[in-house]
């Protein structure tokens, strides 16, 4: 008797993706849409008292930057990043700056100004090269900054859209220069946002910075901002890294990721959920009735998986799958059916993509 099995054309594609490059779907900001949603009244000086000096000390520029005034300039761009959560407002606001604002190498390479006291009182100040740390609006206009720049525009937009207290986070190491960036506290644990996505609770963060940038984080110091009475407030905190137990979960499976990211390829494509392909990545044959099946695997690296996340997770594994088909050659749209597994083993999100037709 003859067999209508068919063989399994076993096809692996193996996507190792950067933290620094990561790419997230989205609505895209155009340079010309960009431009005009900005407050133009922004163009105007920054008011401050001459007993500040917000250009060149942070907790200066918190209370100068971050004031009523200056909020008011980045007002526009923080409506439109607003989301229907504080999930999703911080991931689009890390979208956008990953999209729309370079770090600025040169100015990192400066020399730090010179700051003399007098007895008299008088303050000087020798910046030959203008090294100034930017308000929120002037980031936006110049479309670069450092880290203290990215953590002070971050601050403006979450303040704006009416997530209060948040925190900047300023990271010791030995040896190393100090960085600077925005969190947000969620059901009790630290999330930061550092320029570029995914955006990584702080002992994640931590290890990242460690095991990737070799960058011991050894003290962090916080401060703690809000609005109150419509004036900035701010309270500072020390903690020793000392206190977090870096070690990330591991998931064998996560089903809501699984299920999120099948479901979108439902909405954009002519297939369907098929669990009698579950195992087609650890079998030689397809189930009878089969046409043709294809096996696709990324590996994302990523040091931690928070379910919190799981539609930005989702969102992204879908846009980064599609965008990965068409440059290399295959053809989703030649399947009719799919199944997808996900688990994270401590240092990197897998996804499995079983595809076949039936």
């Amino acid at each position: 008797m003859k067999s209508n099995t068919k063989k399994l054309t076993y096809f692996l594609v193996i996507s190792f993706l950067a933290y620094s490059t990561f790419s997230f779907m989205h609505t895209s900001f155009d340079t010309a849409d960009f431009l005009n949603i900005l407050d133009k009244s922004g163009l105007y000086p920054v008011k401050y008292t001459s007993e500040k000096l917000p250009k060149y000390f942070f907790e200066d520029s918190i209370e100068v930057y971050l004031s009523k005034e200056e909020l008011l300039k980045t007002k526009n761009i923080s409506n439109a990043l607003k989301g229907n959560s504080i999930e999703e407002s911080i991931w689009n606001i890390i979208i956008f700056e990953s999209e729309n604002i370079e770090y600025d190498y040169e100015k990192a390479l400066l020399k730090t100004p010179t700051i003399t006291y007098w007895v008299n009182g008088k303050i000087e100040v020798n910046d030959p090269y203008n090294n100034t740390i930017q308000t929120p609006y002037e980031t936006l206009l110049k479309k670069k900054g450092i880290c203290m720049d990215y953590s002070l525009l971050t601050a403006s937009i979450l303040l704006n859209q009416n997530y209060s207290p948040i925190y900047i986070l300023n990271f010791e190491s030995k040896g190393n220069p100090g960085h600077a960036a925005t969190a947000v506290n969620l059901y009790g644990n630290y999330y930061v946002i550092d320029q570029h996505p995914p955006i990584l609770e702080l002992f994640s963060y931590i290890d990242y910075k460690k095991n990737s940038e070799n960058y011991q984080i050894d003290n962090i110091t916080f401060y703690r901002i809000e609005l109150r009475d419509e004036k900035v407030h701010y309270d500072v905190g020390f903690e020793s890294v000392a206190d977090y137990n870096i070690s990330a979960e591991k998931y064998e499976s996560i089903p809501s990721l699984s299920r999120n990211i099948m479901t979108l390829f439902e909405k954009n494509y002519d297939i369907s959920s098929d669990s009698n392909i579950i195992y087609l990545d650890s079998t030689t044959y397809l189930p009878k009735g089969y046409e043709k099946g294809i096996t696709l695997k990324y590996f994302f690296e990523v040091t931690s998986y928070d379910a919190i996340f799981h539609k930005q997770y989702s969102d992204w594994v879908f846009w980064h799958i599609k965008k990965d088909s068409a440059l290399n050659g295959y053809r989703i749209s030649d399947y009719n059916k799919i199944w997808v597994k996900s688990s994270h083993d401590g240092k990197k999100l897998t996804i499995t993509l079983n595809l076949a037709k039936k």
